[in-house]
């Protein structure tokens, strides 16, 4: 069903004032229309209409090929809204004192032409936004649905880590590999779980809590911060391992409780760890530390990669921003950098970067002590 939207029913009252208090109309009105057919009166949804019911379309008006000039009936103006060949409504004005004049009918037709255009690009508007509504429906049917399949899979690598953990004595160095596989499966069930939670589609104004996980569940709280270091540094010396990269760490056995969340945490630091062995080469190093500092924890992650143009270093935490990296062989989304700071940021923390290209990077995420 086609309607007006807010801004055509302005714009129309605004013309019904010009042509009110330039002209003299005593009556006015503004309809629109779609699917004109020759010979049948067409369905009419008012827009703006001044005085209220004061003017109408006769019930045997003839619709048919009209021109510009449209129809006058005993000073009675009835023009209708042509864009591209297509009739998109119509204007009836009149007055009762004085026939129109040429030049009054060309400054009716003007108006005429103003509100065809506005019809045309409010209906246009109204299609893009139902079109963007449909897609994004779509979009978020197909990643709900994928979602889902993920689980399976999901429990499966987990029930398959809680049987070769039990068959794997303490002290087999393999161990604590087994432990990082039921650790991170347990992590991304965490995250499956926030997605569970039923979101409404919100088009205009996405709620930017909702475009990282956690998002609204977040709490903050005293962290381990040993604990998730040592669950990041399980993994991460697997991948480096793999990759015959140097996986470093200088982490002492006892460190304060910061403020945060640790589902969160252990996202930020895994990322920025994950970085920094994707952009390193091999034979190369990545160290994984902390400073302790009498307010604030610095966790800090430096690497002997590719390192970041000084140019990219401002847009580094922008979504979907990749700089002088999105022309390399080196895949990725540019999402980890925007979600790490989001993340941190929650947690009242900071992400700083230093970086110098062919040498390396520095990343430091500074939290709250407890």
């Amino acid at each position: 069903m086609i309607i007006a939207s807010p801004d055509l029913v302005a714009i129309a009252r605004s013309q019904i004032v010009l042509l009110t208090q330039s002209l003299g109309a005593v009556a006015s009105a503004i309809y629109i229309t779609e699917n004109v057919a020759e010979g049948r009166s067409p369905e009419l949804v008012e827009v703006a209409i001044f005085p209220a019911g004061a003017i109408s379309l006769p019930e045997a008006f003839p619709i048919m090929t009209m021109g510009s000039g449209g129809l006058v009936r005993q000073r009675r103006f009835i023009l209708p809204l042509i864009y591209e060949d297509t009739i998109l409504g119509f204007l009836m004005t009149g007055r009762d004192d004085r026939d129109w004049f040429d030049y009054e009918q060309s400054q009716i037709q003007q108006v005429a032409n103003t509100l065809a255009i506005a019809c045309a690009l409010d209906r246009r508007n109204q299609w893009l936004m139902s079109s963007q509504q449909r897609n994004y429906e779509n979009q978020a049917n197909f990643l709900a649905s994928l979602l889902h399949q993920l689980r399976n899979p999901l429990t499966a690598i987990r029930t398959f880590g809680q049987l070769l953990s039990r068959r794997i004595i303490a002290e087999d160095p393999n161990q604590k590999f087994v432990t990082g596989i039921l650790r991170e499966t347990q992590h991304i069930q965490d995250l499956l779980n926030e997605v569970d939670q039923p979101v409404p589609l919100l088009l205009i104004e996405p709620a930017s809590d909702q475009a990282i996980l956690p998002a609204a569940t977040m709490e903050i709280e005293e962290v381990d911060l040993v604990n998730v270091l040592e669950g990041v540094s399980s993994f991460a010396s697997a991948i480096a391992q793999e990759r015959n990269i140097q996986f470093l760490t200088n982490i002492p056995s006892r460190l304060p409780q910061i403020l945060g969340n640790e589902s969160a945490l252990r996202e930020v630091i895994g990322n920025l760890v994950e970085n920094a062995l994707k952009y390193t080469s091999e034979g190369g190093y990545v160290l994984l530390g902390t400073d302790v500092k009498p307010d604030t924890v610095h966790i800090y992650i430096q690497d002997t990669g590719v390192g970041i143009p000084e140019a990219d270093i401002p847009r580094l935490f922008e979504r979907n921003f990749r700089g002088r990296q999105a022309d390399g062989n080196i895949v990725g989304t540019g999402l980890g950098l925007a979600i790490a700071n989001d993340l941190v940021q929650k947690m009242e923390g900071s992400i700083h970067v230093i970086s110098e290209v062919g040498k390396g990077s520095t990343f430091a995420v500074t939290l709250k002590r407890n």
